[in-house]
């Protein structure tokens, strides 16, 4: 009797303690998801046309459930790339598969062709390919942006020849970009978890319809990146409800410091710290990050100051590599 007894509690026992490892894994499981679900604005390139030791050239991914939608290809922002390695919610870090990281950075959308927004094409068309990219990946630009592709690989054919006709492991469709001019406001892009729209901005001498920004809809937010624009109240319709609104911003005080010309040139294109205010008092989005910052010569958080001086909301000055949910 004793025997039997012992051995209905060991078994009584076991299945407990299996019970518990399941609920336990089941719970490990659901953490992981929320872990890898939801949105995220990484800002991987955060520069403006000058240099700086910091900040890598203009790129912004947005990251909806180990999707990538990159917005703008600045110099040097994929090196940027690595420090999102092996983070929950992202694709797996694995070489030599489309199934990984490499082959997740398909999607390309350029806010207009200035060249601090536009140097890291080459990177985005062959390092992600090399790495094992073969879905062909789209990009997304004003007019303008096919010539821009092509001639980016032209002046990359002796690479790819060595790569495809030579000895190392290739394949043929992972650097061929399909390019879609944009040619008017509205949806763009849409599949089962994002919309991205475009709407024009005015940025200095570009002719109309070449530069743009974009207004992003996610399953839990709204995004809404100015691309490069000078103050303007017609933009403010497609900043409405923003949960996260990114705006490129020029000091104030540093750009008075400038000679005439270049202050009217600057008003054209950019716009001030104040304004910058004004724009965030109506709009009142849940977060304002401050990127394509020109300081001219002024410390950052005397930039930022700018701002909050006159606007009491969330202010983020933007950093390469900053997450923000």
């Amino acid at each position: 009797m004793k025997i039997r007894n012992l051995l209905l509690s060991m078994m009584l026992a076991t299945g407990l303690t299996a019970a518990h490892a399941d609920s336990k894994t089941a719970q490990l499981k659901t953490a992981a998801a929320t872990q890898s679900a939801g949105t995220r604005v990484v800002m991987l390139g955060t520069g403006h046309p000058g240099f700086d030791s910091k900040r890598a050239g203009q790129a912004i991914l947005i990251v909806v459930d180990k999707q990538l939608y990159l917005f703008d290809s600045g110099p040097g922002y994929m090196k940027n790339f690595n420090s999102l390695s092996n983070l929950p919610w992202m694709p797996k870090d694995t070489l030599f598969s489309n199934d990984s990281l490499y082959g997740a950075i398909n999607k390309l959308f350029l806010t207009h062709l200035d060249s601090d927004h536009t140097l890291g094409m080459d990177e985005f068309l062959l390092r992600p390919w090399v790495q094992g990219r073969s879905t062909q990946p789209v990009v997304y630009g004003p007019k303008g942006t096919k010539s821009l592709v092509d001639e980016s690989l032209k002046s990359f054919k002796s690479d790819i020849d060595h790569r495809t006709l030579g000895s190392q492991p290739s394949n043929n469709t992972g650097y061929k970009a399909i390019v879609h001019e944009i040619d008017h406001e509205g949806v763009v892009y849409k599949d089962d978890k994002v919309t991205v729209s475009a709407f024009k901005v005015p940025h200095g001498s570009w002719p109309d319809g070449m530069a743009y920004g974009y207004r992003i809809q996610t399953p839990d937010k709204v995004i809404v990146l100015s691309g490069d624009t000078r103050y303007e109240e017609r933009n403010f319709q497609f900043y409405k409800d923003a949960d996260i609104l990114v705006h490129e911003v020029l000091s104030d005080a540093g750009n008075q410091k400038l000679s005439p010309d270049w202050q009217k040139y600057m008003l054209e294109a950019h716009t001030t710290t104040k304004q910058l205010a004004k724009i965030a008092n109506v709009i009142k989005p849940k977060k304002l990050v401050l990127n394509h910052a020109i300081f001219f010569g002024q410390p950052e958080q005397a930039l930022v100051k700018e701002v909050t001086d006159d606007y009491k909301g969330t202010v983020i000055l933007a950093e390469d590599n900053m997450i923000i949910e």
